[in-house]
């Protein structure tokens, strides 16, 4: 029986052509609900699957929920559909490739009954069990780039939870009613990647924390539908358009002038002279759609209550990498 004191909570799978992922990772899923002390719906949005997805889950699995698009839509709408669905205000998204621990639910939940918490993220471990550095986000200006915190598990000082910049898309827990709030994941970043660092960022700057929590574990398999669906090409070009998309939206001008355009044009140059044309494609795609990211800045700056470094210092602090 639920208990009163654990809020409902809605579990939202996008999939596209998935059917293998969702028959070996779905029970795991169907598991932890039901170890869950709450109430909990699981609802998959077929995003257009030709491989006969949504007729094995009607037949395999008649508790969950299909939402079914006709046409492929995207990663975000995907979401954008299984949210307007879900009746629950505590929500986690789920990649297919994404497989829980039974008892992963609850400390999610319990940090987001906290009304300055936006997201929470789970501790992710890869298929032998080593933690993936996707669980904890920090970025720092590199060599010209926006580039990752390296990190280590045992570098947190405790199992205690820790701020982050953002969480992976493929498994967090948020409220619904601030992912409204914020408009979603961007079209901006249409059709995937960095719309979860994007949403983070957005939250952070309206002063929503994102956490992780390493008491909820999930495992991600290294192969998902993205690249078994999508030509590597067209991944890499989109995932390099998309991150110069994201600095240019979210980075102080300071930084854009001084450190990173220069970086840019290093950085191009060494491509070029590596015959590294789909790096090339990307930047030029993103320069394309500059007009629209300098749109989607100055949106944010009108809701903006924390700058950028200051959000990286805190969640640094957090961690523990700083005193």
């Amino acid at each position: 029986m639920a208990q009163p004191d654990f809020p409902p909570v809605g579990v939202i799978i996008p999939n596209f052509n998935g059917v293998h992922l969702l028959r070996r990772n779905l029970p795991s899923v169907i598991r932890a609900a039901a170890a869950y002390p709450g109430t909990c719906s699981i609802i998959v949005v077929d995003d257009g699957s030709v491989d006969g997805s949504a007729e094995m889950l009607r037949t395999e699995f008649p508790s969950v929920r299909v939402v079914v698009h006709e046409a492929n839509r995207g990663f975000a709408e995907a979401i954008h559909s299984g949210v307007d669905a879900a009746d629950a205000e505590f929500l986690i998204f789920l990649n297919s490739d994404v497989r829980p621990q039974e008892d992963f639910m609850a400390p999610l939940i319990r940090h987001l009954e906290k009304p300055e918490v936006f997201s929470v993220s789970p501790l992710v471990l890869d298929e032998d069990g080593r933690v993936s550095p996707v669980s904890w986000r920090c970025f720092r200006i590199k060599r010209g780039r926006l580039r990752s915190v390296r990190w280590r598990f045992d570098d947190l000082k405790s199992a205690a939870p820790t701020e982050s910049l953002f969480a992976s898309g493929g498994s967090v827990a948020l409220r619904k009613s601030m992912f409204v709030a914020l408009g979603g994941y961007l079209p901006l970043y249409k059709p995937f990647y960095s719309e979860d660092f994007d949403l983070g960022l957005r939250a952070w700057k309206r002063g929503w924390r994102t956490l992780l929590e390493p008491a909820s574990r999930v495992v991600h398999e290294k192969k998902g539908s993205i690249s078994e669906n999508v030509a590597a090409d067209r991944v890499r070009k989109t995932r390099v358009c998309n991150r110069f998309l994201l600095e240019w939206t979210h980075m102080p001008g300071k930084d854009l002038m001084l450190y990173l355009l220069p970086g840019y044009l290093f950085q191009l140059i060494g491509r070029l002279l590596r015959l590294d044309l789909v790096y090339v494609r990307g930047f030029f795609a993103a320069l394309r759609r500059l007009p629209e990211a300098l749109r989607v800045r100055a949106e944010i700056r009108k809701h903006q209550v924390l700058d950028f470094w200051r959000i990286v210092d805190a969640v640094e602090r957090s961690f523990g990498l700083k005193a």
